[in-house]
């Protein structure tokens, strides 16, 4: 696989910008959905979305505007991130959910893609809506 693009679950992948940018892998890789998770980095992408229009091709885009640093608040941002790639996954009849630790997710990713390292901060919030999610789980239940 492209050192740029890691397929972490069966349809589901991870990339850098550069994966992001190029409509022919992400075709190849029957990928629909990107997600990026980044400042100002839109028109970077607007060559690949110009592509697939031309192409006749389309990729489904959110753009959730954070930098890289610890004091960002991913945590404002997350649910929706994570009903983008939900409705990616599911319109292509993969299961994501598997009911696993924050912790066990980075192991995961990290398994197949080594550069994965999340700032301390991200990481925090991640274990905080983790247990927020599992406090609302307990709840419904």
């Amino acid at each position: 696989m492209n050192e740029s693009l890691n397929e972490i679950t069966p349809g589901l992948y991870l990339g850098d910008i550069f994966a992001a940018r190029n409509p022919s892998l992400l075709n190849e890789c029957q990928i629909t959905h990107v997600l990026t998770v980044a400042r100002s980095s839109l028109g970077l992408l607007s060559n690949t979305l110009d592509t697939a229009a031309h192409d006749g091709t389309s990729f489904r885009h959110l753009q959730i505007e954070l930098d890289d640093l610890p004091d960002e608040k991913l945590y404002e941002r997350l649910e929706e991130g994570v009903e983008f790639i939900d409705s990616a996954l599911s319109s292509s009849g993969v299961v994501w959910k598997d009911n696993i630790s924050v912790g066990q997710a980075l192991e995961i990713v990290q398994g197949k893609r080594k550069k994965a390292r999340p700032n301390a901060g991200f990481y925090r919030q991640l274990v905080e809506w983790e247990k927020r999610c599992k406090e609302k789980s307990s709840e419904e239940t």
